[in-house]
């Protein structure tokens, strides 16, 4: 499966033998962080924790096509009406 990251590469660094520092994001956490700084309380839930990610994607929104169908994780929202988000990907 082919993972969803970020690469934070905004610090220039300009000692070339000091080793640079990258942090790997999957897609939800990115998403987390994002909806944590407009104000809403939310939090990543580890890919592959959760039931639902193990059910089947298909439904009559993403059609009954045979195309991979591939989870992106979940973000748990709190003090909200909806509780949890799961991002999926068609390919």
């Amino acid at each position: 499966m082919i993972e969803a990251h970020t690469v934070d590469t905004s610090h220039s660094h300009e000692d070339a033998e000091e080793p640079e520092t990258i942090k790997i994001e999957n897609l939800n956490e990115t998403f987390a962080s994002q909806m944590n700084k407009i104000g809403m309380n939310v939090e990543a839930v580890p890919i592959g924790t959760l039931n639902l990610e193990h059910e089947e994607y298909y439904n009559n929104d993403i059609g009954s096509n045979p195309r991979f169908i591939t989870n992106r994780g979940c973000i748990k929202i709190k003090d909200k009406e909806v509780n949890m988000i799961q991002i999926i990907q068609r390919y």
